[in-house]
C-alpha cells in the first residue's frame, strides 16, 4: 500500500510540472487563433492575440509615467523625465511624494551675477544736504551731550595707572570742598558772589567792605579718583540749537551702498564702548597704554580671539581677528547644512565641502538639474547658481519692483546691472 501512495504522488507532481509550462503558441503549427483540442475536453479557448497594427495594445508594453504623473523611481517615467520628490514630507517619514518630472532645462550658467548699486560717492547719497557740518559744530557733541566723559569710571587710580581713566583724568580733592584737582590752582577761593552777596564757601554775607574769611581749600593727592566730568558741557549754549548743524547728511558710500555714515573725526564721536578715534574708525585704544594689562591690536584691547570656538561658523581665528574661511571638511557642511536651500530631492547630507581660493563653500553634488534649487543648474556635478544674462532680469532677481521715489531723507536711487562674477560694480 505504502508503494502504492508513493507512486500516485509522483505521477501528480509530473502532471502539476507539465500543466504550468507555458506553451509558446507562435511555434505550434496548429494554432490558427481558435479553440485547440482542449476544447472539445472541457478547456476555454484562448483569445485572439492582438498584433500591432490591429488596434490593440502590446501586452509587453509598459506604459512610462508623463510629467506631474507619480512614481517609485525613474524606470517609471518616460524618456528625459526623472522620478524626484516634489513635496515635503514629516520628519522622520520615508518620503514617496515623488511625480515624472524633467532631468534637465537645457539651461546654461552665465558666470554673472546681479551687482546692487546705489551710489559711487558719498554725494550720491546726500543729495541736497551738506556732506558735513561746520567747524562752529566740532565740539556740539561734547556741549550739548553728557555731563561724563565717554569710556570714563570713577573709580581709585595712581600717577602710574592714570591711564584707566580713560578720557578723564587721574586727580585728588580739594582738602575744602572736596572738589577734583590736579593742583592747588583748581581749588577756588572763597571769594564774594556779587549777584548773591554770600561768600561762595562759606555762604556768609558780604560785600566790597565785608570780604570773605579765608579759608584752607588746596588740592590733596594721597588719594586719587578718576575725574570724568565733561568739563565743556553747557547744554544751554547757543550751538545747541543752531540749525546749521542741524540735518547733515548721515549716510556714507560704501561698496556701491548708502550705509548709515559711522565714521569719526574725533574721539568725541565715538560711542562710550569704543570711544578712540584712529584713522576715522572707532575703537577701544589708539595704543597700548590705553588698556589694562593688554596690547592695542587693531583699535581693540586685546586679540578679538584666541582661538577658532570664539569665532562665528565657518571663521577662524587669525592673528587675533575672526576671519571667513568657509567650511574645511564635508561634515561641517552636512552638520550645517541648510535644507531651505536645497532642492526636495536633495539630501543634506549629499553635502561636500568645494574649496576654490581658500575659501570653502558647501555645495550639494548632482547628475541632473532637477536635483539642483530652482534657480540653479547641474554644472561639473555641483549645484551651481544660473546667473544672469541682462540687466534686465536683475530687476527680478535683486528685487528692485516698487521702490519708493528718491526723497530728501533718502536721495538715492537703486539700480542692478548683470556683470560677470569677481568684477567691481559700474
Amino acid at each position: 500500500m505504502k508503494h502504492f501512495k508513493v507512486g500516485g504522488l509522483a505521477l501528480l507532481a509530473l502532471g502539476l510540472c507539465v500543466g504550468c509550462e507555458k506553451k509558446d503558441e507562435a511555434a505550434d503549427p496548429n494554432n490558427s487563433g481558435v479553440a485547440g483540442s482542449s476544447a472539445g475536453v472541457g478547456g476555454t479557448a484562448p483569445m485572439p492575440a492582438s498584433t500591432p497594427g490591429a488596434g490593440g495594445a502590446d501586452p509587453d508594453e509598459v506604459r512610462k509615467g508623463e510629467r506631474g504623473s507619480s512614481c517609485d523611481s525613474t524606470i517609471d517615467c518616460e524618456d528625459d523625465l526623472t522620478c524626484i520628490v516634489t513635496s515635503a514630507c514629516p520628519a522622520g517619514v520615508a518620503c514617496a511624494n515623488k511625480t515624472c518630472q524633467p532631468s534637465n532645462f537645457n539651461l546654461t550658467g552665465t558666470g554673472k551675477s546681479c551687482q546692487v548699486s546705489d551710489c559711487k560717492a558719498k554725494i550720491d547719497c546726500c543729495g541736497d544736504k551738506p556732506l558735513q557740518a561746520p567747524a562752529k559744530c566740532a565740539d556740539r557733541k561734547l556741549i550739548c551731550g553728557s555731563p561724563t566723559l565717554a569710556g570714563c569710571t570713577t573709580t581709585s587710580c595712581t600717577s602710574a595707572t592714570a591711564d584707566i581713566c580713560g578720557k578723564g583724568a587721574c586727580s585728588g580733592r580739594c582738602s575744602y570742598d572736596s572738589l577734583f584737582c590736579r593742583e592747588n590752582a583748581d581749588c577756588a577761593a572763597n571769594t564774594c558772589d556779587p549777584l548773591t552777596g554770600l561768600c561762595k564757601m562759606t555762604g556768609g554775607s558780604c560785600s566790597s567792605d565785608l570780604p570773605c574769611p579765608t579759608v584752607d581749600n588746596t588740592c590733596s593727592l594721597a588719594v586719587q579718583y578718576c575725574d570724568c566730568a565733561n568739563k565743556k558741557y553747557k547744554p544751554d549754549s547757543a550751538i545747541c540749537a543752531d540749525e546749521d548743524c542741524e540735518d547733515v547728511c548721515g549716510f556714507t558710500c560704501k561698496e556701491d551702498r548708502c550705509v548709515v555714515d559711522d565714521s569719526c573725526g574725533s574721539d568725541d564721536d565715538c560711542p562710550e564702548t569704543a570711544h578712540f578715534c584712529n584713522a576715522g574708525v572707532c575703537g577701544q585704544c589708539k595704543t597700548s597704554t590705553d588698556c589694562k594689562d593688554e596690547m592695542c591690536i587693531n583699535g581693540h584691547c586685546g586679540p578679538s580671539c584666541k582661538t577658532d570656538t570664539q569665532c562665528p561658523t565657518f571663521e577662524a581665528c587669525q592673528a587675533g581677528e575672526c576671519v571667513y574661511v568657509g567650511c574645511r571638511t564635508d561634515r561641517e557642511c552636512v552638520l550645517q547644512a541648510r535644507t531651505g536651500a536645497a532642492a526636495p530631492s536633495q539630501d543634506p547630507r549629499l553635502a561636500k565641502c568645494h574649496i576654490a581660493k581658500d575659501i570653502g563653500t558647501c555645495v550639494l553634488p548632482c547628475d541632473i538639474d532637477a536635483q539642483c534649487a530652482p534657480t540653479e543648474i547641474c554644472h561639473e556635478g555641483i549645484c551651481t547658481y544660473i546667473g544672469c544674462e541682462t540687466d534686465g532680469e536683475c530687476k527680478t532677481i535683486a528685487g528692485l519692483h516698487d521702490l519708493p521715489l528718491p526723497t530728501p531723507d533718502r536721495p538715492w536711487t537703486t539700480t542692478a546691472v548683470c556683470k560677470p562674477e569677481g568684477t567691481a560694480a559700474p
